[in-house]
């Protein structure tokens, strides 16, 4: 090899060494990039948290909601788990598993509403507490709660929100699905209610109008509160995915 071939061999080398550095530095600064972005996103949600879904100050609270937080929330012939105490600025949700014990609620083909119900609470539970919520269940195994005991749970919790989670059927018309959202008249619990609507149809389940209904555990319960329809047990198709552990780690979902 001549001294103009290793002269020109050497140079080539040269070139490629200084392209891969230009392509080392532009993968770290990259790298980089993304860590900040996800630093800003994670310092966006807390705020965000903070700031919609902090407690209100005690004097905002209804009556039913002022006081010690951490007081007794046992009932009568309730078997419900006891929120631990809040620490400042946590927010407690009170989820109530609609029907149980000798009230099945909608049975159909062998789905049964309170199993299906209780099944989607105790996901719910278990993802809020481990996002640092406090959580309070109306029961946690196959038992009757009253309506009212509901709504006594919920108050004498401390919770900020109560919601309550039930299945819907309609024999007319096994055609009709959706996922329904019911609140009484309550700003807060309009506003709780289009928050959990809009999540919904984020996460692609099929939504129903939200309406205003006079349900007693709603109209009874001092805190902004909800009852939720996750489907229809009389339509075939929803039924199963009503019956599916996939669809039902879905709804719970709807905890963000």
């Amino acid at each position: 090899m001549t001294v103009r071939e290793r002269q020109a061999s050497v140079r080539a080398r040269r070139k490629k060494r200084g392209r891969r550095l230009m392509i080392a530095y532009a993968l770290r600064g990259v790298i980089f990039l993304l860590l900040d972005l996800m630093i800003i996103l994670m310092v966006c949600g807390v705020l965000y948290i903070k700031e919609h879904l902090a407690p209100a100050p005690d004097s905002e609270l209804p009556d039913g909601n002022r006081g010690d937080s951490t007081g007794d929330t046992t009932v009568a012939g309730s078997s419900i788990i006891p929120a631990a105490p809040s620490i400042p600025g946590q927010v407690k949700i009170a989820l109530d598993a609609g029907r149980g014990g000798d009230q099945p609620g909608c049975v159909i083909n062998g789905a049964t509403e309170k199993d299906i119900t209780l099944s989607i609470v105790l996901l719910l539970q278990e993802k809020l507490e481990s996002e640092g919520a406090a959580v309070v269940l109306t029961r946690s195994a196959d038992s009757d709660v009253s309506l009212p005991d509901c709504s006594e749970i919920a108050n004498n919790a401390g919770a900020n929100y109560f919601i309550s989670i039930h299945c819907n059927s309609y024999e007319d018309d096994s055609s009709v699905t959706g996922f329904g959202c019911y609140c009484y008249q309550s700003a807060e619990s309009e506003n709780l209610e289009e928050t959990i609507t809009s999540t919904a149809d984020n996460h692609s389940i099929s939504t129903r109008k939200v309406k205003e209904e006079n349900y007693a555990v709603l109209r009874e319960t001092a805190i902004p509160a909800v009852l939720i329809g996750v489907g229809f047990l009389t339509n075939t198709e929803e039924r199963g995915k009503l019956l599916s552990p996939e669809y039902q780690d879905t709804v719970s979902c709807l905890r963000e």
